[in-house]
């Protein structure tokens, strides 16, 4: 009886315990950020998906209140969401283009004040960022197709309640996003080598910029939350406009040599290859390091070998892969200034991104 008892007790310890280990192990597991297929129309120059939109006549005809009123500069259109209520949640989403520096907003419907006061004007707003990634062929009679990976972190703002424009400072930082895309397009790769093989193409990335509305100004006579304008200064201070301004070292005619120019003009070659073509993708900020992507000068195949590689211009040296971490695959780019330059790569092995100090690579070839 005894023994029974305890047997008992001890069945229920083990039930706890199993339960209490399959609960820690949910909360810890990692969360996946899901994979969303959006639909992105051509809209006077910029590609666009919005989640809804008041009197909607269908995917063929573009409608009274569309997205596409946001990119024509007129304050007499507007889009208006076309969701129940006052359209919490409801979204406009836009390619934008890399180093975009401010975003422009038109609040409310600003054809004039009295169709501005009779609508919905949004008082609150997230902004969020997607790596867009489309395969080409992925197209319908209406637009492109993209699966979309939202970056994790987002931004509130407030608009006030005006018909001018707004301009808001663009809120991610672009070597961070860099990033971010690297390590979409690395798994979308992963999870699309069937499709992608098919297609014979490198699939194509832009970043999408989604405002989803949080909260309005309520409109005296309608529900409806409207948004006139939509615009964008570029660009931000981008490793292209680096390479102008900074030390002059650039890709020659040919691109088969990359050449550096001294202030009195005094030119030398940091490598050259008649059988290789070189792009530069990032220049330190005190130009003593750079990387460039190599590739074979016969690029008469569909699929082209590319490989990235770190040169340091003092030494004129490049830095063999396995020097900078063993499994080193993509080089995105340089963080920091001075002795606390960082360069910024993705580890093939361990499927992250990491950074290793600049020094320390020094340290290995000097």
């Amino acid at each position: 009886m005894v023994m029974y008892k305890r047997s008992g007790a001890m069945n229920k310890k083990s039930k706890y315990l199993t339960l209490m280990i399959a609960f820690i192990a949910a909360c810890s597991a990692p969360k996946k950020i899901p994979w969303e297929e959006i639909l992105l129309r051509d809209g006077t120059g910029y590609l666009y998906h919005s989640s809804s939109e008041l009197e909607n006549r269908g995917p063929y005809v573009r409608g009274l209140y569309g997205a596409h009123n946001l990119f024509d500069g007129n304050p007499a259109t507007c889009w208006s969401e076309g969701a129940k209520g006052a359209g919490m949640g409801e979204s406009v989403s836009i390619a934008i283009d890399e180093g975009t520096k401010v975003i422009i907003l038109r609040n409310g419907y600003a054809k004039s004040d009295r169709f501005f006061r009779d609508n919905n004007r949004i008082r609150q707003a997230e902004l969020s960022i997607l790596a867009g990634i489309h395969i080409p062929g992925e197209v319908t009679e209406t637009g492109l197709l993209f699966s979309a990976l939202p970056f994790t972190k987002t931004k509130t703002i407030t608009l006030t309640d005006s018909m001018k424009p707004q301009k808001i400072d663009f809120p991610f930082n672009w070597k961070t996003l860099e990033r971010f895309k690297r390590t979409a397009e690395r798994r979308f790769k992963k999870i699309n080598r069937d499709k992608l093989s098919a297609a014979g193409q490198e699939p194509r990335t832009v970043f999408i910029l989604r405002l989803k509305i949080l909260s309005v100004y309520s409109g005296d006579k309608y529900d409806d939350t409207c948004l006139s304008g939509i615009s964008f200064e570029n660009k931000s201070d981008s490793a292209e406009m680096r390479r102008e301004t900074a030390k002059k070292i650039y890709v020659d005619e040919s691109q088969n040599a990359i050449l550096m120019t001294d202030e009195d003009g005094h030119t030398e070659t940091l490598v050259r290859d008649t059988k290789s073509i070189f792009q530069i993708v990032d220049i330190s900020d005190d130009g003593k390091w750079l990387i460039a992507i190599h590739m074979p000068a016969d690029i008469s195949h569909t699929r082209v070998e590319t490989d990235y590689r770190l040169y340091n211009t003092e030494l004129k040296k490049m830095v063999p892969s396995k020097l900078i971490a063993d499994g080193a695959g993509e080089l995105y780019g340089f963080d920091g200034k001075g002795e606390d330059t960082v360069l910024l790569y993705a580890d093939n092995k361990e499927m992250t991104d990491k950074r290793i100090a600049i020094s320390r690579i020094y340290d290995k070839i000097k």
